[in-house]
């Protein structure tokens, strides 16, 4: 088991209990280390990065309020992490928890934005293989490290050429190509979007426990970086317009807007980040690949439908 090799390395009394996540490049154990419960979250592909996540996570934890696991330990390919018994189980959501969602979104972004001074990715951590949380050996570090750009436009390229080789490789470099172009046309097109903040990338129900209108857990930081706090609202947003009620939407717009106000221009934008995100999507969807292979193309031609329908719209607009 991939777990144990990171354990061992670190741990003299150790169990791996079972399987609690496996969503490539990474797979999540329950654990007891020392005699406490804990989760490993370990690569299973040389791109998956969880020290940069751990690092991340710790952040979140030194400089906001948000709920989030204590960091243990970091090595090489893993790191542990408390156990947290209210973890988020499922991916359900009703309106009081995509307000109180909202609201939680906003106080991340409220409460990074003093200590995000740029716009771009995280830098990979390679973690030494004997480092516990917080030890002056190892990296020297606990802050991640952020390889700046000079706007959110270019973190924007720079996501598209990430993705590109992957859609390549599947018949689909077209549609990161067609992003890539709309935003080299239009240098203004992210324009009034707003201060960098610490974006959790993956802000989704499934990642989010709440307690009435508190969060009380958020994991899964592997999608972080730092950006507009729109990106990290959209990227909640849209999945939850597709909900048939369409009150979960309004109810996080709510409570986003009771803790942080969204910047002017917010909705204008919609489309931009619609299919700036679907190139993701694209390649998440044959990365996971949950399907068989005539539903994954239908998916991959509606999403390829979407981008090039809605530049069309944008180019129009």
């Amino acid at each position: 088991m991939s777990s144990s090799l990171g354990l061992a390395q670190r741990y003299d009394d150790y169990a791996v209990h079972r399987l609690l996540h496996d969503v490539p490049p990474h797979e999540t154990y329950e654990v007891t280390v020392d005699g406490r419960r804990a989760v490993c979250k370990v690569a299973t592909a040389p791109r998956g990065d969880p020290a940069t996540e751990a690092h991340v996570m710790a952040f979140v934890g030194r400089k906001t309020t948000v709920p989030v696991p204590t960091v243990l330990a970091v090595g090489d390919g893993y790191f542990v992490a408390e156990w947290c018994p209210d973890a988020p189980q499922a991916a359900t959501v009703n309106e009081e928890k995509a307000r109180a969602m909202g609201a939680g979104l906003a106080s991340l972004h409220r409460e990074s934005a003093d200590a995000i001074d740029a716009y771009g990715r995280f830098e990979r951590d390679d973690a030494p293989p004997t480092r516990r949380y917080g030890d002056s050996a190892g990296s020297g570090r606990d802050d991640p490290t952020v390889v700046k750009r000079a706007d959110w436009r270019s973190v924007a390229l720079d996501r598209l050429a990430d993705r590109r080789p992957y859609l390549q490789s599947v018949g689909h470099a077209a549609v990161a190509d067609a992003v890539v172009g709309y935003l080299r046309a239009h240098p203004d097109a992210f324009d009034g979007a707003g201060d960098p903040v610490l974006c959790h990338g993956n802000y989704l129900p499934d990642h989010i426990s709440v307690d009435g209108e508190a969060v009380t857990c958020v994991i899964d930081f592997e999608h972080a970086l730092c950006g507009p706090a729109e990106y990290d609202c959209w990227r909640t947003l849209l999945p939850l317009s597709r909900n048939e009620s369409g009150g979960e939407a309004d109810a996080f717009r709510e409570g986003y807007g009771s803790v942080r106000a969204l910047p002017d221009g917010f909705d204008r934008r919609r489309d931009l980040y619609s299919v700036l995100l679907t190139v993701s999507y694209l390649k998440s969807l044959y990365l996971q690949d949950r399907h068989d292979a005539g539903r994954t193309r239908r998916l991959a031609e509606r999403m390829r439908e979407h981008v090039f329908d809605s530049l069309d719209a944008l180019e129009r607009s």
